[in-house]
């Protein structure tokens, strides 16, 4: 499974299992945090991903950092819904029409806003095992969901105990 750590909305990091790829000249990363709802679909988040820039005396300038946007155009997000069934078809039948991106490229991204779509557990195991095996067997991706969530809460853990020391440190100081 492809799994890397990004900065949600919230500014925790999370494992997300995902896909990065480019259309028409854009960036865009579908991703999901291993969360099933009641009807077994995993909810997965999609974003267009651009360059971070700040305002600055001289205009607009790139920080050098990569973020995750909301696609609000309902054209553009019709052709990545088109993109999503490609992929689908892709890894069950083992081509590459679409141009996959190293997601290590994307580790620490940060998230500001998104759209999300579900997905049966059965595809979500062709995007990522393209295992025939895997898609008959939804147990065993139940525990990859029960892992990355289990890493995820760890993770809040270590960032609330992070903050509280820096509490601490701050009363300390001042």
């Amino acid at each position: 499974m492809n799994n890397i750590e990004i900065i949600d909305i919230d500014g925790n990091k999370v494992k997300v299992s995902g896909i990065y790829y480019i259309s028409n000249n854009n960036y865009y990363f579908i991703y999901t945090k291993g969360e099933i709802d009641n009807d077994s679909h995993v909810i997965f988040y999609i974003v267009k991903i651009l360059q971070e820039v700040v305002n600055s005396a001289q205009g607009p300038a790139p920080t050098g950092y990569l973020i995750g946007l909301k696609i609000n155009d309902d054209n553009e997000y019709d052709m990545v819904k088109k993109d999503i069934a490609t992929i689908i078809n892709d890894k069950e039948n083992n081509t590459e029409y679409v141009r996959y991106l190293e997601l290590s490229m994307l580790n620490n991204l940060k998230i500001k806003d998104y759209r999300t779509f579900k997905l049966g557990v059965e595809t979500y195991n062709k995007i990522f095992n393209n295992n025939d095996d895997a898609i008959n067997n939804t147990n065993v991706q139940n525990n990859n969901y029960e892992e990355l969530q289990k890493e995820n809460i760890a993770l809040k853990q270590q960032i609330d105990e992070l903050n509280k020391k820096i509490e601490l440190i701050k009363d300390i100081i001042n």
